[in-house]
């Protein structure tokens, strides 16, 4: 039995590398910007503090109107829409208000309409992201032994 999941492209957005994982270009795109935990800046832990999950989502990869290669909106469709059923963002009535989305489609649609500015989209993935891995952190808070031979295995080269 094998679990297969998605490929998470890491918060820096696509690379272009000369490596050759796949005949299909865009795969091989996919696979050589993939999420790694060997490049922390790029990836998510799932005992990152609140603070350490808004820095970096702040800094992730995420050009006005695009859907292809970007990292907040994949994480978005592939671990907040798995987890909630909806995703809120808060902004100010000065930029629209709040608004919540019911689906990844309908976040998608906002998001290349440009009707969701990249800032506010950052900021509601990461608020989302915060409240998902709450209880990973919990656990870590309270078995640190554990958290620690997390951290001696994160960076692998």
């Amino acid at each position: 039995m094998s679990v297969h999941v998605p490929i998470l492209i890491g918060l820096q957005g696509l690379q272009i590398t000369q490596q050759e994982f796949d005949e299909n270009a865009e795969i091989n795109l996919q696979i050589s910007s993939k999420m790694a935990k060997s490049i922390p800046k790029t990836c998510i832990f799932v005992h990152d503090s609140p603070e350490e999950i808004e820095e970096k989502i702040e800094a992730a990869y995420c050009a006005p109107k695009e859907v292809w290669g970007n990292p907040v909106l994949q994480m978005a469709k592939h671990i907040i829409f798995n987890e909630k059923s909806t995703l809120g963002i808060s902004r100010s009535q000065k930029y629209g208000g709040p608004e919540r989305f019911e689906s990844y489609e309908a976040l998608e649609k906002a998001y290349v309409k440009g009707s969701l500015h990249p800032l506010d989209l950052k900021k509601g993935v990461a608020e989302a992201l915060i409240e998902i891995l709450s209880p990973a952190r919990e656990y870590f808070r309270t078995h640190p032994q554990n958290l620690e031979k997390m951290r001696e295995i994160e960076i692998t080269r």
